[in-house]
């Protein structure tokens, strides 16, 4: 793998963090980057992450997703499930800096799901599992109905779109958060206009000492859909 001069080293990623107000304790960040390494030995196989970039996964991945932890609170042991998780991203990465809340990675393709897996178990994290199906028809079986308060995704679909799939799968009162790239205005637009009930923060991704991510236009996405929530009729 050839290395790109100019993409983020480890260290400068932890620096980041650091410099925005997240310490990320040495045990963990030695999980982190164990998994960085497991991630590429994998993606050799199936692909996990653009084979393009393997050599930008500290910058375009895995400090992508710590923006998460940086720029949200999740509520302490937390039940999150990371919906169309890929290559673990950000449920693993969740799972290592924040110990305490249980992550769900779901994905439909069975390969990915099952090198996911693998990584868990080399990282020895008790506080991470995956699931094999789609999101949208696992809430009709009892363990998954209106379990999770807290749901994470990266541009899985347009936003009335995701909420819907994730319907069945979430709390009455529950948070989305999504990581989003480019103009979204309209599919913002047409969430408020099919879904009542739903609370949008937008927040373009500024982090001290790395000015590329709002550079390029990415966004976290955080939706509250309470109990009152309605969808309109599309009939």
């Amino acid at each position: 793998m050839s290395e790109n001069p100019g993409s983020l080293k480890p260290h400068e990623v932890r620096q980041i963090c650091m410099d925005n107000g997240f310490q990320i304790i040495e045990p963990q960040w030695q999980l982190l980057e164990k998994w960085a390494h497991l991630l590429l030995e994998h993606n050799q196989q199936i692909n996990l992450i653009s084979r393009k970039e393997t050599d930008l996964l500290w910058e375009k991945q895995i400090l992508h997703c710590l923006t998460l932890p940086i720029l949200r609170k999740i509520p302490e042991g937390a039940e999150v499930c990371d919906f169309g998780t890929g290559g673990g991203l950000p449920g693993i990465i969740l799972a290592i800096v924040r110990p305490d809340l249980n992550l769900t990675l779901l994905d439909s393709r069975r390969k990915k799901i099952a090198a996911v897996q693998q990584m868990i178990e080399s990282l020895k994290l008790t506080n991470a599992r995956t699931v094999c199906g789609r999101g949208e028809e696992l809430g009709g079986h009892p363990e998954w109905d209106q379990r999770f308060p807290v749901i994470t995704a990266r541009a899985v679909a347009p936003l009335n779109e995701f909420v819907r799939w994730t319907s069945r799968l979430r709390k009455t009162d529950s948070v989305l958060h999504i990581f989003k790239g480019g103009e979204i205005k309209e599919e913002m637009s047409a969430l408020s206009s099919t879904i009542s009930g739903v609370k949008i923060n937008k927040s373009l991704i500024v982090l001290k000492g790395y000015a590329k991510l709002a550079q390029n236009q990415k966004y976290l996405i955080t939706i509250k859909v309470s109990s009152a929530a309605k969808y309109a009729d599309t009939n």
